[in-house]
């Protein structure tokens, strides 16, 4: 691309960032640590004017006293880094006045900001004056919405931070319940309590909001008193007539419009809080799945078919305005996409989140395990080839978006970022043992690149930290030896840990599944015990590579027929195609033991359309040990037409999910 190319680059209705670049002293170690060839950008809040205010009560016995130098860098170092990505408590003219902003609403900004500055060491110090100034509002009665958005704060903190610093996800997760339980009680959870505006009407729905993100993201799924997300499903402008459902028990998102066309399209985070609901409704699957609790998937009443059909109807209603071709991330300047992040952190995180739905939700884990539990799980061709070509591709474009951001030096601390990578990672390893030598590399290469994303979360998350050692162990089980060089690893068969698997998917974002897990806040009395981790070889997959004959089925009694014997490919098959069709079938050296002779398999090299074939490169000839599963059988699938696989070349960029 040009430079006069670049340059005639433009987002329309794109509001840049008011004020100039400066360079905090206080962000020179996480930036050091991750990549010191980004100039950071950080603005200046303005000073507010005609903003609300809010009763302080500051206590005069406050053991921490705040220097204005660092106050501006801890709100300087929330836009860069915290701001709309994924919470979006306040804007910059709210805060702006730093003498009037609320003690406990301070000291939470500089508990979350500090991980990123020279003040470390002061996390725990202002994350527990924060708590104690916010408990003295709960038992003097004066909760305000300062006192839940510090709060919300200290929730996310929790999340991405080192346990032995200021928590873990239990205190974060108590934090957002108690944030939650603060709105259910001045009904922010209500649409009536939005009929009447008044000057703080967008800052509550944009405070219920965020920690609707972070409920998403890192509230648990699990356990009797898990709430029914049902009830907080947000609902985006629809073009149709159709009633919404969900509109009178919802409040309305707030208005956002970075990056619209129209004032009726809603704006990027908005869109983002939408998928952000249904990855919640794929955290729970993963969470039933992990419960054995699996109804077949291809049944129309099932949770996989909901959550499918939740996910197309959110991104139906996904205005054309914030879709991948529209945006053209790829084309923009670096200095733009930092001058803008308000817009672009939001994308990423909904561009990552709208790729993690259906990686996760095809996962081949999840029906592999799942086969192994229910009988009924005789996975049928048809959708175990779709299921496992869409986790694929999807993990696919997953390492895609993780090599525009490291071209484009974006910066990005959300945990939920690595968790998606680590997720890719996984679909990645599963194919590392492919059959094909294209894919097999592809595989190992975006495998590494996630890795290495991964680790860049880490000096700001401790949760990212446990999330990479659990990957490095699970690499090491499946290579089968401790001793491996991952850049030029190419098994041909692999060992999946199962629990290692489920603690990955599920992310619990405990730093690591051995430390006590409610460091800070429950007595030892109440503190649950972690049970140890199965490494017993049944916790164990084998994950093997079977040649791929070829066979042929007669169809024109519908491809009732079973095949009767091995089938070479003609040389010359223009007639023939006409009254046949030629598949590939896969078996094992178990399998095909078993089998009928009038279906014994002759095993033939793959040709090279074979090889380059998505259809035949993506079919589980990738699955464990037929011992261990339930009726997965003999599978076959249709000849697919010669060319080059979908990740080679320019076909990459053609495919239809680069609408999106």
């Amino acid at each position: 691309m040009t430079q006069e190319e670049e340059d005639a680059v433009s987002r329309p209705n794109h509001p840049a960032r008011h004020g100039q670049a400066q360079q905090q002293q206080q962000q020179v170690p996480y930036e050091e640590v991750t990549d010191t060839s980004e100039k950071s950008y950080s603005v200046t809040p303005p000073s507010r004017s005609a903003r609300p205010s809010y009763p302080t009560d500051h206590s005069n016995n406050s053991s921490v006293v705040f220097d204005p130098d660092d106050m501006a860098a801890g709100i300087d170092l929330y836009f860069k880094y915290c701001h709309r990505q994924p919470i979006w408590c306040f804007e910059r003219d709210e805060v702006g006045d730093y003498d009037s902003l609320p003690e406990e609403l301070a000291s939470s900004i500089l508990a979350l900001t500090s991980r990123f500055s020279e003040k470390r060491d002061h996390m725990q110090l202002y994350s527990s004056n924060a708590k104690t100034l916010i408990m003295l509002r709960i038992a003097n009665g004066t909760v305000d919405i300062t006192t839940i958005e510090s709060l919300c704060l200290l929730s996310y903190a929790s999340f991405m931070a080192d346990p032995v610093q200021d928590g873990n996800v239990h205190l974060g997760q108590f934090h957002l319940g108690l944030s939650l339980q603060l709105c259910r009680s001045a009904t922010l959870d209500m649409e009536s309590t939005y009929a009447v505006e008044d000057p703080t009407t967008d800052r509550k729905k944009r405070l219920f909001w965020s920690l609707q993100l972070l409920e998403q993201s890192y509230g648990r799924q699990d356990g009797l008193l898990s709430s029914p997300n049902d009830v907080r499903r947000p609902t985006l402008p629809s073009s149709g007539n159709q009633m919404e459902l969900d509109s009178s028990r919802a409040p309305p998102l707030p208005r956002d419009d970075l990056g619209t066309s129209t004032p009726s399209e809603p704006g990027i985070w908005n869109t983002s809080v939408c998928l952000g609901w249904v990855w919640s409704q794929v955290r729970k699957y993963v969470s039933d799945c992990a419960h054995n609790i699996l109804k077949e998937p291809w049944r129309h009443d099932s949770t996989y078919a909901k959550v499918l059909s939740d996910f197309m109807e959110t991104e139906n209603r996904i205005p054309m305005c914030h879709r991948y071709d529209s945006v053209k991330f790829y084309e923009r300047k670096m200095e733009e996409l930092k001058m803008n992040r308000d817009y672009w952190a939001p994308w990423l995180k909904e561009q990552f989140t709208y790729h993690a739905i259906p990686t996760v939700l095809n996962h081949p884990f999840l029906y592999i395990v799942g086969a192994q539990h229910n009988p009924n799980l005789g996975i049928p061709n048809t959708f175990w080839r779709r299921s496992s070509e869409q986790a694929l591709l999807h993990a696919t474009w997953i390492v895609r978006m993780i090599d525009m951001v490291v071209d484009k030096q974006v910066r990005l601390v959300d945990p939920f970022f690595g968790h998606v990578a680590a997720i890719a990672a996984t679909v990645h390893l599963y194919y590392c043992c492919a059959a094909a030598a294209r894919l097999k590399h592809k595989s190992n290469t975006d495998f590494a690149k996630c890795r290495r994303f991964l680790k860049s979360f880490i000096p700001c998350s401790a949760a990212c930290g446990a999330l990479d050692r659990n990957l490095d162990k699970m690499t090491r089980i499946a290579a089968g030896s401790e001793n491996m060089d991952v850049e030029d690893w190419m098994p041909s068969k692999i060992y999946l840990s199962v629990p290692l698997m489920w603690e990955i998917l599920q992310f619990n974002s405990t730093a690591d599944s051995q430390e006590i897990p409610s460091a800070g806040l429950l007595d030892a009395s109440l503190t649950p015990a972690v049970p140890p981790v199965d490494t017993s070889d049944s916790s164990t997959l084998e994950i093997i590579v079977a040649t791929s004959p070829e066979i042929t089925i007669n169809i024109a009694d519908g491809g009732q027929e079973a095949p009767t014997s091995s089938y070479k490919k003609p040389q010359s098959s223009s007639s023939g195609l006409r009254n046949s069709t030629s598949t590939t079938a896969t078996t094992t050296a178990a399998s095909s033991s078993s089998s009928s002779s009038s279906r014994a398999a002759v095993f033939d090299p793959p040709t090279v359309e074979q090889i380059d074939s998505l259809t035949f490169n993506t079919t589980p000839w990738l699955y464990a040990d037929p011992s261990q599963l339930v009726g997965i059988g003999d599978m076959g699938y249709p000849q697919s037409e010669p060319g080059n696989a979908w990740w080679e070349g320019e076909n990459f960029n053609n495919i239809m999910f680069n609408q999106f």
